[in-house]
């Protein structure tokens, strides 16, 4: 998901889905459950199923510099 914020609110865009091991490789290995654009090389480092690097890309590569990609379960 996208997070947009701005002022009082935030939005919220689905961006894809990865699976629960890339989620919990992510959170093990940054800390946290969002990736922010200066994560893109950290996440290109990272041994990830095919499909689930190619959402991670796609969603990072959209980013602006002020917005975190987050992670939940559905």
């Amino acid at each position: 998901m996208l997070d947009h914020v701005d002022a009082d609110f935030t939005l919220y865009e689905e961006v894809g889905e990865v699976s629960v091991e890339t989620c919990k490789l992510i959170r093990k290995v940054f800390g946290r459950s969002y990736l922010t654009l200066d994560d893109l090389p950290g996440v290109l480092k990272l041994k990830l199923p095919g499909r689930d690097r190619e959402v991670l890309m796609r969603a990072l590569s959209g980013l602006k510099p002020d917005e975190k990609l987050k992670l939940e379960r559905g």
